[in-house]
């Protein structure tokens, strides 16, 4: 099953139900089969084969998942991107994808200057507006045992380095099968997507969507007060963010008095990043549901949920999904391991890299530190790199943040090491105060000094007005200590 016959199934059963909505557009099934019909047939004619690369720059609208199907539908491996990078980070993916062709699909973005530069020629489409595209020779062939491949979704992966993961068709289709499933997504279920298809959080909403017969409804970038509106109105019935999105809702529903109970929302879930506990409390009081938190990776999704009926700590990132095995390695608390028929294929062009992760008994090392709870479920501690070592000790960000966030006056924290000339690291916190706060940073420093292990305390607690965010809304940690004052 690949998702272009998800497609086509749509289509059979269900062909007048809205299948893909943004702002300015609704396309049933029905007008979607066509319209991907057409899409392959004028990419067929530009040259895009089986196993080309296809890049596709554009915002989270209903022209991307059209494009990624059309694509799909000739055998050829699709690779969005989000419209917002700069040229330099476009070079690199491009370079990194290796594409036959590349199909800018978004107006008024920094890919729209891109576009005007680099396309050879102008595509009008009803459905997806202004196409502009260009060609290239790739240079990469297709790697050995990549029949298979349906999707490219580039991720920096454990060394910073820029990677295209391959996505196969089996297992797209199984990851909307389980999504779906634990999910209890149907027909007539509408999946709000704020987060991209270029990221995997967004594939899992779009390919969900697809197996259940429902609506995917795209939102370019998250905008709180058009989310909360549709969501008052009963437009929405199954949310997915990250943690910094949903800090957003909640900042715009207090703003305004609201709540948004009893509107028709009957699943939300989050994932991409930790969940703040204070932050959880907060959601699940102004929504009105148990949030349940989701962990995957964009080399393996999904892999865990916790459990709507079931109470965990906020950094519990639950039990495996159906299929999908996990394991620690290297202690009580290790590096935890991933195995399911969800995995990547590997990146492509990058065997050394795929290696590096990826064992021949098909176990996936995620990078990330875990302990299993006596339950049975697992607790997130943090990124192995980003891991801060202080005398010896391990330091676990999410931990010191989790102790900060819960501190009078703290909205949000985030916490780095910072190497010193002995080799030692030093533990620096980044603070975004409340707006009615004192902002007493040392208060807080002292508050913390009585919650904290010695070698756990921050050596310097900065205050920053906004966070460095990435296009799908997660911090952009590796960019803090730029802001760190001399």
């Amino acid at each position: 099953m690949s998702l272009p016959a998800l497609l086509h199934a749509g289509v059979a059963a269900a062909p007048d139900e809205v299948a893909f909505r943004d702002a300015r557009r609704s396309l049933t099934y029905g007008e979607s089969g066509i319209a991907v019909e057409a899409l392959a047939r004028w990419l067929a004619s530009r040259g895009l084969r089986a196993s080309d690369r296809m890049l596709i720059v554009s915002e989270n609208d209903v022209a991307t998942p059209l494009l990624i199907l059309a694509a799909q539908s000739l055998g050829a491996w699709p690779a969005p991107m989000n419209a917002r990078v700069g040229p330099a980070e476009f070079e690199t993916l491009r370079a990194c994808a290796d594409p036959r062709l590349v199909v800018f699909a978004a107006e008024g973005t920094a890919a729209a200057g891109l576009a005007r530069t680099q396309a050879t020629e102008r595509y009008e489409d009803r459905e997806c507006g202004e196409l502009h595209v260009a060609q290239a020779a790739p240079t990469i062939g297709r790697p050995e045992g990549s029949d298979d491949v349906a999707l490219l979704l580039f991720t920096s992966g454990t060394t910073g380095r820029a990677k295209a993961v391959m996505w196969t068709h089996a297992g797209l289709a199984e990851l909307g099968r389980v999504l779906s499933v634990s999910r209890a997504t149907t027909r007539g279920s509408v999946v709000q997507c704020a987060g991209p298809l270029s990221h995997i959080m967004g594939v899992a909403n779009f390919a969900a969507a697809l197996q259940a017969g429902a609506t995917l409804q795209l939102m370019p970038r998250l905008e709180v007060t058009a989310l909360a509106a549709a969501i008052e109105a009963g437009e929405v019935t199954h949310l997915s963010l990250v943690p910094t999105a949903y800090l957003r809702l909640c900042d715009h529903l207090e703003t305004t008095g609201r709540t948004l109970l009893g509107r028709g929302l009957k699943y939300i879930s989050c994932g991409g990043a930790p969940l703040d506990p204070t932050l959880k409390a907060r959601v699940e009081r102004l929504l009105g549901l148990r949030l349940v938190n989701g962990y995957g990776m964009t080399e393996c999704a999904p892999g865990s949920r916790t459990r709507a009926d079931v109470d965990v700590s906020a950094d519990c990132i639950g039990w495996p999904e159906a299929g999908v095995e996990m394991k620690i390695e290297g202690g009580e608390t290790g590096e935890l391991m991933m195995r399911s028929a969800t995995r990547m294929l590997g990146y492509f062009g990058q065997p050394g890299e795929t290696a590096a992760i990826l064992r021949d008994d098909g176990w996936l090392a995620t990078g990330d530190l875990a302990r299993r709870l006596p339950d049975g479920s697992f607790q997130l501690v943090g990124r192995r790199k980003e891991m801060i070592i202080r005398s010896g000790f391990n330091v676990y960000p999410a931990e010191v943040e989790t102790v900060l966030n819960a501190l009078p006056g703290v909205h949000q924290s985030a916490v780095v090491g910072r190497p010193e000339a002995d080799g030692n690291e030093e533990v620096i916190a980044f603070v975004q105060w409340l707006p009615d706060a004192t902002r007493d940073v040392v208060a807080l420093q002292a508050a913390a000094a009585e919650r904290l292990a010695p070698y756990k305390r921050p050596a310097r607690i900065v205050t920053i007005d906004e966070f460095p965010l990435g296009p799908t809304g997660k911090l952009a940690r590796r960019r803090l200590l730029e802001r760190v004052p001399a």
